[in-house]
């Protein structure tokens, strides 16, 4: 799913390399790749089915913004994933509009093999709203050899007779009702509600699950509770501590019929792309996700939790393990799980493409290739006393300032570039003029177009210039607008950057340093913000034609 597409990243943090990690022993094994083609493979998923497994992924563009480019790749491996064959490529070709597919998902019920997926309007879509999301059904009759072109199989109309758009998520069966249910958000990601089925095919709007825009809920599991299993819970991603940011997942409870859900508990983890897996192991009964994590910086890695406690009682607190953390970067997780036997499993998840050095942020993979992979994994090894919890949230960490000249930066013109933290290579030029002012410099940041270098839009002036002691000097900046063609990845007319203050020092060559403050993309909530603390900057004398820096030794 397309969440955002914003911004740029920092110099990478030694302490966000990815990997190599130390995993309890025998817990996950043999991760290795399953598909790699150079371009950007996202959304898998795995079934185990008469003695093979099936592995599903959307493939076929060079990043997640859809376009009719996309297909699901189906791959079957009767080795335990080992190898794997290529069975068949599912487009929404046959739909028309030039839409996108993505979020597959494999599912046996009554004796039929489902896959469902999403297709979106082509482009990028905040919160996904105006993509238009159907909800699509494919099937096939020789085990996932060969498939059925898509189709809508669900379309939902409000009060007011106008079509509302879902994105299912996850698929589970309610046995002793025979009835498969779903749970989907909407365009928009301010509703979960849940689905039902008794064929697979016809589906209604049971519930809705929950309905918050500052909280920004979309990705949802499910599983049923009791000797009826007359107890739903689902675990609901909820984006609302800001864009590109960590958030938290709401536990969500409710009884048959399903009417109406309680939401109080939150956990301090947002789990994006999440497989919940539910049962006994080793004789326990015991609550494993595997999804996504999030690091500072926007740095992100695929990770196996523990849930402990009972979900299905809405008073139980719920203590949050972090058992192990896989080979990942960048845009990643999206994951699946297949049964090997026992209390072994497949897990697969899909990775940006990991350097020999450094990471990559979230935004630039979403951007750039990403590989398939898959691991063994055996939850007999996974602890049983011992519970490591996630490390405390930490803030992205400013930029270090060197030593510097101890004096102001010298009056003039300046060529200078911002280096946004969640995207660096992605940079915003602008004009800077220093004014000398007794002991005090005044400056002025002038925008400039991405592919001209011409000035567009109005400046940004410092309202509180100050230099201490040291020659460290900070600028404080009102409210001010970015021009779509000062940064056109971005392409926000309604942008506005709020709390804005630039720390920096003189050099021999200019003037260097840090940027925070953060980005309002929508509005006024959290949830449409973007933090740029950690964002670098470099000036030098805007003479002849200045070679661009935009960090201290940059």
């Amino acid at each position: 799913m397309l969440r955002r597409l914003f911004f740029a990243a920092l110099p990478l943090l030694a302490a966000c390399q990815p990997g190599p990690y130390t995993l309890p022993a025998g817990l996950v094994t043999n991760q290795r790749f399953a598909y790699s083609d150079g371009l950007h493979n996202e959304n898998t998923d795995l079934l185990a089915l008469d003695g093979r497994i099936l592995l599903i992924f959307r493939g076929g563009e060079t990043g997640q913004i859809g376009s009719d480019a996309a297909h699901i790749n189906v791959f079957a491996s009767d080795d335990e994933g080992q190898s794997w064959q290529p069975q068949a490529e599912i487009s929404a070709a046959t739909l028309g509009g030039d839409r996108d597919i993505r979020d597959p998902k494999l599912v046996v019920f009554d004796d039929r093999l489902f896959l469902y997926a999403t297709s979106r309007l082509p482009g990028g879509h905040y919160r996904d709203l105006l993509g238009q999301a159907w909800f699509l059904r494919s099937e096939s009759d020789d085990g996932g050899r060969t498939w059925s072109d898509p189709v809508k199989t669900f379309a939902d109309v409000d009060d007011q007779g106008q079509e509302t758009f879902w994105d299912m998520w996850r698929f589970t069966e309610r046995t002793p009702t025979h009835t498969l249910y779903a749970l989907g958000y909407d365009d928009g990601d301010d509703q979960v509600a849940m689905f039902a089925s008794t064929d697979g095919v016809d589906w209604q709007k049971v519930s809705v699950v929950i309905d918050s825009y500052d909280d920004v809920p979309s990705e949802a599991e499910l599983h049923f509770f009791g000797d009826d299993q007359q107890t739903a819970v689902a675990l609901v991603r909820l984006d609302n501590q800001g864009i590109l940011q960590d958030g938290q997942t709401a536990i969500c409870t409710s009884q048959a019929p399903f009417a109406s859900w309680e939401c109080g508990r939150r956990i301090e983890q947002r789990l994006d792309g999440p497989s919940w897996l539910s049962g006994d192991v080793a004789g326990t009964h015991r609550e494993f996700v595997v999804a996504r994590k999030h690091l500072p910086c926007t740095f992100k890695r695929t990770a196996l939790y523990e849930l402990r406690g009972d979900l299905a009682d809405p008073s139980s607190p719920i203590e949050v393990c972090e058992d192990a953390v896989l080979n990942s970067a960048g845009d990643t997780a999206y994951t699946g799980l297949a049964l090997l036997g026992g209390d072994r499993y497949l897990v697969s998840w899909y990775s940006s493409t990991i350097p020999a050095t450094g990471d990559v942020p979230w935004l630039e993979g979403t951007f750039t290739p990403a590989d398939i992979w898959v691991a063994d994994l055996d939850l007999s090894k996974a602890p049983t006393r011992r519970c490591d919890p996630p490390p405390v949230e930490e803030a992205c960490p400013a930029a270090e300032l060197p030593a510097g000249t101890g004096a102001a930066p010298g009056a003039g013109a300046y060529r200078f570039t911002l280096a946004p933290v969640i995207y660096p290579s992605q940079t915003i030029a602008f004009e800077a003029t220093v004014i000398a002012d007794g002991d005090t410099p005044g400056l002025a940041l002038q925008p400039l177009d991405g592919e001209t270098g011409e000035p567009t839009g109005s400046p940004w002036t410092a309202t509180n210039v100050s230099v201490d002691g040291s020659g460290v000097l900070t600028a404080r900046f009102d409210i001010v607008s970015l021009p779509v063609s000062a940064f056109p990845l971005l392409s926000d007319p309604l942008l506005t950057l709020h709390d804005l203050v630039l720390s920096g020092v003189a050099t021999s060559t200019g003037f260097c340093g840090g940027f925070a403050g953060y980005a309002q993309v929508y509005g006024d909530a959290r949830a449409d913000r973007i933090d740029l603390q950690g964002s670098t900057f470099g000036a030098v004398p805007d003479a002849g034609d200045p070679t661009p820096v935009a960090a201290c030794g940059g």
